[in-house]
């Protein structure tokens, strides 16, 4: 089997990952374009720096487009997901809130970070726990601390929603996200492989799908009650 790059190496590209899969800004455009020669050519991240020299609005239009508005849109953010995501949105935010504070990863309290279960934030999380165990390689127990968080935040979160996001076929199609998501997708999957995490199936559905399901259930509990 294939050897995974080393722990910082991966750590670098799960940073990449989480700035182009944010809002595009200014500094997430600046900080790309500084390795615009050694990416330019990159399966997942080309072409989203090749529509970032359209300009920052341009890209910004193309992520609303794809992920925020319109019937055909896809959520970035993983209590989006799920059958029962009314149900369990609270419970898995705190989920992942906590995972972070236990490894000191705190989010700006000035209103400018997204919620802490966008994809980007994950993606950036997990890149922390990345270089924190190559910071701990000659402490056994340390490093084993963090591994086990990298399963369980895998096998938990960002391993099922990476892949369902990616998947979604208005995403899949898309000129420049679709090839990015892929990459996020495939970059989480060899995680999981090197840690032997299986994480549960997820998807996403849009909520007048939500609706009619709701509606049906309804439907059958009221005929069986009119039966009895």
């Amino acid at each position: 089997m294939e050897q995974p790059a080393p722990l910082d190496d991966r750590a670098k590209d799960f940073a990449l990952a989480a700035l182009a899969a944010g809002h595009p800004s200014a500094e997430s455009v600046g900080t790309l374009a500084l390795l615009r020669h050694e990416l330019s050519s990159h399966a997942g991240l080309g072409p989203w720096l090749a529509r970032s020299e359209h300009g920052l609005d341009a890209l910004g239009t193309d992520h609303v487009e794809c992920f925020d508005v319109g019937g055909g849109h896809v959520p970035l953010y993983e209590t989006e997901y799920g059958r029962s995501r009314g149900l369990s949105k609270g419970r898995d935010l705190a989920d992942v809130v906590g995972f972070y504070r236990a490894f000191g990863f705190a989010l700006a309290e000035d209103g400018g970070s997204e919620m802490p279960d966008h994809l980007a934030v994950e993606l950036e999380f997990y890149a922390l726990l990345l270089h924190k165990q190559q910071l701990l390689r000659d402490d056994a127990e340390g490093s084993d601390i963090v591994a086990d968080a990298r399963r369980a935040f895998l096998r938990d979160h960002l391993g099922s929603f990476a892949a369902a996001v990616a998947r979604q076929p208005p995403v899949a199609a898309h000129a420049v996200f679709g090839p990015l998501l892929r990459w996020c997708a495939e970059l989480v999957a060899a995680e999981c492989a090197s840690l032997g995490v299986t994480p549960a199936p997820l998807d996403f559905f849009p909520a007048k799908h939500a609706d009619d399901e709701v509606r049906c259930g309804a439907c059958v509990i009221e005929g069986e009650g009119r039966s009895s």
